[in-house]
């Protein structure tokens, strides 16, 4: 028995957030993991990203028909290449509204005894039940009604998914209450792709103990950030100005990646940290990840990114962002005295404690995803 492992890619993404999961099923002798992708085409990730960093998500039925049409069609070619009696593993870097369409169309098209959908995590979840679940699966019953597809999702862990492989253990025991099947913790699997960019561009490029990374949240309606980006700015600019004045690191600001517009630059440079700050405007954030020993942010994946490569992840807490991240990191509070705390943090003592936290053991993705379907004969 083979089973087809269907990599879907609808989130715009700069690493294969399923290159771990691929690498793990590959060279198979027997055959008996055979992998197919997914792909759109470049323009419409880019109309995918217009749409959600604006405020036209909130309609997203209004803009995405053609595109989950589109997927759904090229999911039923792909289904037809495969036995029917014969498993299929769908994977998603989203637990939005992609989830919900994927599921709808399992439940369509793929007629085989088994079928699963996993999620990747991509990006830090929030860990806690949306609020107003019934409106959203109320409106989802009108617009499938209607259109076919739904429009809005339920959130981390919202049922659509039968497994998922995330960051770390306070994630899997949030979905353990949300009642998931199976919830594995495998960062190295997940960033696998990242870790490998990461060893080929420090071949090239040695890290610069003095350079400290400032990633930029996206600051949109609808996120976790309280305030707007020139307010986060001002709230964060004492820290970068201390950092400044008091050291002789190098500081280098990277805007979001669905921010990186002129105006974003000007107002950055307009700002209270233009004066103190180098901004990041390679496409690729590798480049300036891999260089930078230290790594300042809110609400920002990269955090975890540096974490798995070895580099000293800083949470800057403040009004605007105050909760705390799910993995190992330090903090700067805005908000109180915080020189000495940084100087601590800026040391080589911390980046030492966090290079030596590297290696740690991937999880047997082939075995945990046999074992699984063997014990779910019928999940479709």
């Amino acid at each position: 028995m083979s089973i087809l492992h269907v990599f879907i890619y609808v989130c715009p993404a700069q690493e294969d957030i399923f290159a771990g999961v691929r690498n793990g099923i590959e060279g198979d002798s027997l055959n008996q993991h055979i992998s197919k992708n997914l792909h759109l085409e470049d323009k419409e990730y880019d109309y995918i990203t217009r749409v959600e960093f604006s405020i036209r998500r909130y309609a997203r039925f209004l803009f995405y028909g053609p595109i989950f049409k589109k997927i759904e069609g090229l999911i039923i070619e792909i289904l037809q290449t495969h036995g029917m009696d014969q498993p299929v593993v769908f994977y998603l870097a989203d637990e939005g509204v992609w989830a919900e369409l994927i599921r709808d169309i399992i439940k369509r098209h793929a007629h085989t005894r088994t079928s699963l959908l996993v999620n990747v995590q991509h990006g830090l979840m929030g860990l806690e039940i949306p609020s107003l679940l019934w409106l959203r699966k109320s409106l989802n019953s009108i617009a499938r009604l209607f259109s076919g597809y739904p429009i809005f999702g339920y959130g981390f862990g919202g049922g659509a998914c039968d497994i998922h492989l995330v960051y770390g253990e306070k994630e899997v025991e949030f979905l353990k209450i949300r009642q998931i099947k199976l919830a594995l913790s495998a960062p190295t699997l997940i960033k696998y792709d990242l870790r490998q960019q990461y060893q080929k561009t420090v071949n090239n490029q040695a890290v610069d103990p003095g350079l400290v990374l400032v990633v930029l949240p996206a600051c949109v309606p609808g996120s976790d950030m309280r305030c707007n980006l020139p307010e986060l700015l001002n709230t964060i600019s004492p820290v970068v100005q201390w950092v400044e004045e008091n050291t002789e690191y190098q500081i280098l600001v990277r805007p979001h990646p669905g921010r990186r517009d002129r105006d974003t630059i000007n107002l950055i440079n307009q700002s209270a940290l233009g004066p103190f700050v180098e901004i990041d405007l390679e496409k690729q954030l590798i480049s300036g990840l891999s260089r930078a020993a230290f790594v300042m942010g809110a609400q920002s994946t990269v955090l975890f990114d540096s974490l798995c490569l070895g580099k000293v992840p800083i949470e800057i807490r403040s009004d605007c962002f105050d909760e705390a991240l799910p993995f190992p990191h330090e903090v700067i509070d805005v908000r109180s005295a915080f020189a000495d705390k940084l100087g601590h943090v800026l040391s080589s003592k911390t980046r030492e404690h966090y290079t030596s936290s590297l290696n740690k053991p991937e999880l047997d993705w082939k075995h945990e995803i046999e074992k699984f379907v063997t014990q779910c004969p019928d999940t479709n």
